[in-house]
This record gives structure tokens, sequence and C-alpha cells, in this order.
């Protein structure tokens, strides 16, 4: 039986992997909108098998990054600064509204944890190490707030464009690290708002801190990955 769950979890992981895998290269504009995707090309240029693939085109179908068609592979869609806006905009309504639901759910200790952490961050240097960082502690107050929103329908809805918000965030980084530019990149100030309100007990307050910090981040995302900054 654990060898089963053990090969499910394995089988998962490599799904995922190739939905991000796909998606990093789409943003990056490696793969371009009106491209064939067949599960052939794909399982050869990634060395995985044909369900893997199968599976991880049903689910890029499912955001809205591809269509599918029968007997003939899947094309990507375009993804430009507008459907970038209605996918944020998606965003901010199921995780404001997440993060009403919270408040009162998470531990005084976990919310002073994060309180010191995203404090420490946001006047850190701005370095590598610090965006990887922050990245990883963005994920980690994203998830808190919507496995303890107390909806599994809210949850489930959330977790089904995780990947693509996550691929999108780090993209978005990637560029910024290359050329060693940090500004602009205020989530730390942003999520330490939305640890004190939910650590006032406010639920009003820390629904308008998350929008207003998903709001900015959309912002962040068209220029980074759609408009050519002047120099």
């Amino acid at each position: 039986m654990a060898a089963v769950v053990s090969k499910e979890l394995m089988h998962g992981s490599r799904r995922q992997t190739l939905v991000q895998q796909v998606l990093t290269r789409f943003f990056q504009g490696k793969y371009q909108p009106n491209q064939r995707m067949t599960v052939q090309t794909l399982a050869k240029e990634w060395n995985v098998s044909a369900t893997p693939v199968r599976e991880a085109l049903v689910e890029l179908e499912g955001i809205g990054i591809v269509e599918i068609f029968p007997n003939r592979g899947a094309v990507l869609r375009n993804f430009g600064a507008k459907e970038l806006r209605e996918i944020c905009q998606v965003r901010r309504i199921l995780e404001s509204e997440a993060t009403r639901c919270a408040c009162g759910h998470i531990t005084p200790h976990e919310l002073s944890r994060l309180e010191q952490i995203f404090s420490e961050l946001s006047t850190a240097k701005r370095t590598v190490e610090w965006s990887e960082t922050t990245q990883e502690w963005d994920d980690y107050l994203h998830e808190l707030i919507y496995r303890t929103c107390g909806s599994d329908r809210l949850s489930h809805e959330i977790n089904r464009y995780r990947v693509l918000y996550r691929t999108l965030r780090q993209v978005r980084h990637s560029k910024r690290q290359n050329v060693k530019d940090y500004k602009h990149m205020e989530e730390n100030t942003e999520h330490l708002r939305i640890v004190q309100a939910l650590a006032d007990g406010d639920p009003e307050q820390a629904a308008q801190a998350m929008h207003d910090h998903l709001l900015q981040s959309a912002v962040g995302l068209e220029r980074d990955l759609f408009q050519q900054e002047k120099t």
C-alpha cells in the first residue's frame, strides 16, 4: 500500500514539475503563443512518459494557458498584460476572502514569528539570497492562509492556480536577479501588514491588506514581464 501511495505522489510530482517547466519557458519567451505542444514532443523534451504530459496539458488547459484539440495536441494561448490582469483579479477576490476567513484561526505564536521574519526581510540588504528567502516565505504565508481559511472549496480554487502564481513570481524575481535590481519589490512590507492585521484580529483590515498586496503584485508583474523599462 505504501509503495502505491509513493508511486502516486511521484507521478503527481512529475506532473506538477512539468506544468511549472512549461509555464516558466512560456513566460520567459522560450515558448510562444500559438505554438503547438504535442504529447510526444514534450515527453521527449522533458524525458518523461506520455501520461504526466497529458495530465499536465489538461491542468494547463484548466487554468487557461493551453487549448487542447482532440488528436492534435495542444496550442499555447496568448498570455499578455490583459490575461495577467484578469488572473490577478481572480486571485485578489479569492485570497482576500481567504484572509478574512483565516483571521482568528492562526496561532498568536505563528503570527508573532511571521511578524519578526517579515520585519527583518523588509529592512534586510537585497541580494539573490534575500530574493530566494522572500519567495520561500511568500509561499509559506499564502499557503498558511488558504489552509486555515476553513473552506475546502475556497482553498481548492486558490490551489488550482498556485503553480501559475508561483511561476509568474519566480520569473519576475529571476529577471530582477539577473540585473541585481530589486526596486519596486516591497512584498515583505506588504506581507508584514497582512500579518499585523491578522494578529490584531481584524478580518476586514487583513482582507484589505491582502487586496492591496495582490494589487501591487499585479502592477509589478505587468511591469517586469510585459513592459520595457526605460533606462
